[in-house]
């Protein structure tokens, strides 16, 4: 209904993503001003569930009254008892993450529509909201298409994206962040030599060498990326277990596991390459231990009659592994190979599945294939993976970021509000599809994936091609996702609306 629109319909709409389950679509538009200069608006609309609401789930997006009175009843801690009682929140689901956000950007892109209508609007706009960022990300991943093909037909200039992800408080000071951190999740499958537990010398656990590596991994410093007094968190394993299904007495096959990494500067190469050295080690170790442990075995055993037991252990990345299997029968592995990735399509479009697990079946499945006799371990990544980007060091458009924060940091002074930035934002965002921080061999990463394709993909050309620095500003907000969720009332209606203005006020000029 907005006049601007209806004069020129070219110039918004509605894309599909491709092959989603649920239909979704991302919608967009864009205003053109007096100059080329763009400032993109973009962030995801979804927000997480209202189960923690308790009874209260159905009121959780009733934003008012109500629903706070209803809060109100309940065992709040000493901090959210005085936010509830001083009156100068907005309680209720999304309030800050980060429905509250795009309210201000909504409202802004109004008026520049207004403006532009006039003639009077001295840059360009772009709003792009989009689904899925609390899951996959698919939306800012269909979206990157959007804004190249954008940048292309009008011969744009973007300047800056700003995301309006709820803030925290930091020792009194409202966060700002000017990159995000990076989040890869790789796979660690183990296969042993089975044997009846009578004869264990006979086999060799995975779990074994499996500990090896959750050993030398989970909580590892030496994963652990810094860049400027600031540090990635070390990795965290999140399954870990053999593939037995039900109880027999003998040494299981295979074991498998996963673990969130967040790094800044590594690359998946980079980190797989440390994984293959990690595994054999654990290998070779786990090999010699159980001859180790059979030589003194015989000493009391007559009938231990093995001169000593070795192994030759194997350490393959996933994309190794399928290029073997290639070379020796390509058509044979081929056909199989769809089969098995048909299969998981249609459990993940069903909901039977998600891509971690959906990873490990397929992995299992193709060293069914391959039917390997030694120790053995594979690597792989397991979806979604977020790159991790600096908003500063965005070829082309060095210290982008860091500029946009001191324009931020002198606006928000007149509300007497200090301000707080740092290099990474350690929650992970859609930053991650705004540009491409440290090019990677993007190749080797989907040949490494097993679910890539059309289950999961990454434009990176695109990303690389769009390079736009970006930042993350928004509302403060406290304990988003929980069911005390608050925005400050006067950051949202007030303080965060009139900076960010002067911030894209600065940018067109």
């Amino acid at each position: 209904n907005m006049p601007y629109f209806q004069k020129h319909p070219e110039l918004t709409g509605y894309e599909p993503i491709p092959g989603d389950a649920y239909g979704r679509s991302v919608p967009w538009a864009l205003i053109l001003g007096n100059s080329k200069k763009t400032v993109i608006s973009s962030g995801h609309y979804d927000v997480v569930g209202t189960d923690n609401y308790g009874p209260l789930k159905d009121m959780a997006f009733q934003v008012g009254p109500e629903l706070e009175a209803e809060l109100a009843k309940r065992d709040l801690d000493a901090e959210a008892r005085t936010d509830m009682e001083s009156g100068e929140w907005i309680w209720g689901r999304g309030v800050g993450d980060m429905k509250g956000g795009h309210c201000i950007h909504m409202a802004l892109f109004e008026e520049y529509a207004e403006m532009a209508e006039k003639g009077e609007l001295p840059g360009s706009y772009i709003y792009l909201p989009v689904p899925d960022e609390e899951s996959y990300s698919v939306g800012m991943r269909e979206g990157a298409k959007i804004i190249r093909k954008l940048v292309e037909k009008y011969d744009l200039d973007v300047q800056l994206m700003i995301i309006p992800e709820p803030s925290n408080l930091v020792n009194g000071k409202q966060s700002l962040s000017r990159g995000t951190v990076g989040k890869l999740m790789p796979v660690v499958m183990a296969q042993g030599v089975t044997a009846h537990v009578g004869h264990c010398f006979n086999g060799i656990s995975p779990m074994n060498f499996l500990c090896r590596i959750y050993q030398r991994t989970n909580n590892a410093l030496e994963f652990c990326d810094s860049y400027d007094g600031e540090a990635a968190v070390p990795p965290t394993w999140q399954k870990f277990r053999d593939n037995k299904e039900l109880y027999d007495v003998t040494i299981p096959q295979r074991a498998y596991g996963y673990f969130t990494l967040l790094h800044f500067e590594r690359t998946p190469e980079q980190i797989i390459n440390r994984l293959k050295e990690i595994s054999m080690d654990a290998l070779k170790e786990e090999c010699e231990l159980i001859n180790e442990q059979y030589q003194e075995y015989k000493k009391i055993d007559k009938s231990a009659d093995k001169e000593k037991i070795v192994y030759y252990p194997e350490v393959y990345t996933f994309g190794e592994l399928v290029e073997k299997l290639k070379a020796a029968d390509k058509e044979g592995f081929e056909k199989y190979y769809a089969d098995v990735y048909a299969g998981i399509k249609a459990d993940i479009e069903a909901g039977r599945t998600n891509y971690p697990d959906a990873t490990i079946t397929i992995m299992q499945k193709v060293m069914d294939y391959a039917d390997l006799k030694q120790p053995t371990v594979l690597l792989g990544f397991a979806p979604p993976y977020y790159p991790a980007v600096n908003g500063d060091a965005v070829k082309g458009k060095e210290n982008a970021a860091l500029k946009a924060y001191e324009v931020v940091e002198a606006a928000s002074k007149q509300f007497g509000r200090e301000m707080f930035n740092e290099h990474y934002f350690m929650g992970i965002s859609d930053g991650s599809y705004t540009a491409v921080g440290h090019p990677f061999d993007y190749n080797k990463f989907s040949m490494n994936t097993p679910c890539y394709g059309e289950l999961y993909n990454v434009d990176f050309e695109t990303i690389e091609a769009n390079n736009i620095p970006f930042i993350l500003y928004g509302p403060l907000t406290k304990e988003y996702h929980q069911w005390t969720e608050r925005t400050l009332r006067k950051s949202l209606l007030e303080e965060v609306p009139a900076v960010t203005k002067e911030l894209i006020d600065s940018l067109w000029k």
